[in-house]
């Protein structure tokens, strides 16, 4: 799933390398989202499933929205994105 969210980052105009040849904002969207996996004790799967859920968690005011200021605007740019892709890829 991480291989088409990537992909999808690519295809939205998310750019994987600065012009100095630095990664860029898809591979810091999926480092928060790694993160989140990691912080949830969640494969990518399974946070796909309850994405609704714990988005706003990190994104709002919710209880680690701390966690998501930690990497600047990785964490919380990256879950709002992974959310935006499942919802586009559900087709709802």
């Amino acid at each position: 799933m991480i291989k088409n969210f990537k992909t999808w980052l690519i295809n939205n105009g998310y750019a994987l390398f600065t012009k100095n040849n630095q990664p860029s904002t898809v591979y810091d969207y999926l480092l928060g989202v790694q993160y989140v996996c990691k912080w949830e004790n969640k494969t990518i799967d399974e946070l796909a499933e309850s994405i609704s859920e714990i988005c706003p968690k990190y994104c709002d005011m919710g209880e680690h929205s701390i966690r998501g200021r930690m990497k600047s605007r990785a964490v919380r740019c990256g879950l709002k994105q992974f959310n935006k892709f499942i919802i586009e890829s559900k087709g709802v």
